[in-house]
């Protein structure tokens, strides 16, 4: 698992909570939630922003469901 510099840390923290929703290990969950942790510690980063982040996580998951099983059936 990887993130990718995409030099926006707000971009940076939607791309952590994709890859955490998307862990096949317990390993890798584990290692995204401690580089999310390091990420909510920015003073810049508000509540606000952590929320819109997930929530964009979330809809982006639900969304590729939704095509693979129009795709797939």
């Amino acid at each position: 698992m990887k993130f990718e510099n995409t030099g926006d840390k707000f971009e940076t923290l939607f791309q952590g909570f994709y890859l955490l929703f998307g862990c096949p290990t317990t390993k890798d969950r584990d290692e995204v939630s401690r580089m999310i942790c390091i990420m909510l510690m920015d003073s810049e980063i508000t509540k606000e922003h952590a929320q819109q982040a997930c929530e964009r996580a979330v809809t982006a998951h639900l969304n590729e469901k939704k095509l693979e099983a129009t795709f797939n059936g």
